[in-house]
């Protein structure tokens, strides 16, 4: 019997290759969503913190509330900037994930064909093997009533 030999064998291990770098890909766009998102957590914390500093003083110069104010208008707009890039961010996530999915369903395919392809030849050989005794049998006792 010869050796197992699936044709697309190659092509799966790229398929599998392939999966794995979308994934990769996948992964690292999640973990820049994340950064984002602690950055714009980390300036918002910053927008609470700076107001409570300033309110907890005895006495608030009219120039530091003034400040405050500039500094939260900048606060502000950093969020708002901030959140849109998380919303871009997760976009890609989102788009990345469809191209996870897609690898591996295309990878998975072949997988099964592979499998399908496997057990065809199992049973080949099987058979194989059958025949094979069969005929064994055959000559043995064919052998044994011509020696008699």
């Amino acid at each position: 019997m010869k050796r197992f030999h699936f044709p697309l064998d190659r092509v799966r291990r790229w398929r599998s290759e392939q999966a794995a770098l979308e994934e990769l890909k996948l992964e690292q766009l999640r973990a820049e969503s994340g950064r984002i998102t602690a950055a714009r957590v980390e300036v918002e914390a910053e927008g609470v913190r700076s107001s409570q500093q300033v309110r907890s003083q005895p006495a608030i110069d009219p120039i530091e509330l003034t400040s405050l104010e500039s500094y939260g208008l900048h606060l502000r707009r950093r969020v708002y900037e901030l959140t849109n890039l998380e919303r871009q961010a997760e976009a890609r996530v989102l788009e990345q994930r469809q191209r996870v999915i897609e690898a591996r369903r295309q990878y998975e395919l072949l997988d099964r064909l592979r499998q399908k392809a496997w057990r065809e030849w199992l049973a080949a050989a099987d058979k194989e093997q059958e025949d094979l005794a069969s005929e064994l049998f055959l000559a043995r006792t064919v052998r044994k009533r011509l020696a008699r």
